[in-house]
């Protein structure tokens, strides 16, 4: 059996002077002006084209840039961590050695709103995983409820470190104008040494 071979395509020897000749030959058959004119439409075409992908191109620079300048004009949020929540809270307690400044404002808010304080009550307790101290303070008063109420806001508001911990009010007789309260107030702040 013989062997089928693809035919090759051969290419003339004179290619290179062949075309020489045909571009030679269009010249002078078509001239020059129609050259120029030809290739004067070729570079109109890519004159167009190439301005279509400036545009194009700056289209998507100005998204970009307007992304970044959103992005430029947020302030970044700072994640805050466990640690420090914690740390904010304990930089925002008062030093145990300013007990006696917070008492002091207490007994200021409690005569400008015309609640006597006889006598108080106080307890410390000390969490052993906590670097701060819970003061509890218990003060049982007698006054008109507007003047315990205004007592109650004006040392939450005086001493940002005490919490409300519970109000018991108990009233003689209903027409009396006059009410006796317990408060519990706890006063946090940082122990004795403990760092900011």
């Amino acid at each position: 059996m013989a062997s089928m071979s693809t035919p090759k395509l051969a290419l003339p020897p004179n290619l290179s002077a062949r075309l020489a000749w045909q571009t030679r030959r269009a010249l002078r058959r078509t001239g020059l002006p129609a050259i120029a004119g030809a290739a004067s439409l070729s570079l109109a075409a890519l004159a167009y084209w190439h301005g279509a992908q400036l545009e194009q191109r700056q289209a998507t620079l100005s998204r970009q840039l307007a992304v970044a300048a959103r992005a430029g004009a947020t302030p970044a949020i700072p994640v805050a961590t466990e640690a420090d929540g914690v740390a904010a809270f304990y930089a925002y307690l008062p030093a145990h050695d300013t007990i006696p400044d917070q008492l002091s404002a207490l007994a200021k808010v409690a005569q400008d709103s015309g609640v006597t304080l006889a006598k108080a009550e106080y307890k410390a307790e000390q969490d052993s995983q906590a670097s701060f101290l819970r003061y509890q303070i218990t003060l049982p008063v007698r006054a008109d409820y507007a003047s315990v109420q205004n007592f109650i806001v004006g040392a939450l508001q005086a001493v940002p470190a005490l919490t409300l911990d519970s109000v018991a009010f108990k009233r003689e007789q209903i027409e009396s104008g006059e009410v006796e309260a317990r408060i519990q107030f706890v006063l946090l702040v940082r122990l004795r040494g403990a760092r900011r």
